[in-house]
């Protein structure tokens, strides 16, 4: 994005390694706010990235969990989703992967504390 805009000039999909490094290449060169979404997480900006047609990457991004549906903020529709999703497991009729904010294969009381400790959070436009 140019800087102070919402607008993506190029998306990228990465791939975390097992420390969270990522990188990814570009060939835009100038100062750019970079903007970091995943599934069911809030989305992050790092503002102000010198970027020079190099591969990039080191940089320090933290998301915070509990958006189930995508809208960037955790509310009432993500405690549904949970909600929907209640005590399921892949394979269940009314599994949502989405719901299942730890990752550990079941939607219970531990994905929905995560949507209370988030509750009305948003992430960065």
């Amino acid at each position: 994005r140019n800087p102070g805009s919402t607008v993506a000039l190029e998306t990228h999909t990465v791939l975390l390694g097992s420390l969270g490094q990522f990188s990814f290449t570009t060939t835009r060169t100038g100062t750019f706010d970079l903007a970091f979404k995943a599934s069911h997480w809030l989305r992050s900006k790092v503002a102000g990235v010198a970027m020079n047609g190099s591969p990039v990457s080191g940089l320090a991004v933290s998301l915070t969990n509990g958006d189930c549906n995508g809208d960037n903020t955790v509310n009432l529709a993500d405690l549904n989703a949970v909600g929907r999703a209640w005590r399921s497991t892949p394979g269940s009729p009314n599994w949502d992967p989405n719901a299942d904010l730890n990752g550990d294969g079941s939607v219970n009381l531990a994905d929905r504390n995560i949507v209370a400790r988030n509750w009305r959070l948003s992430g960065a436009p």
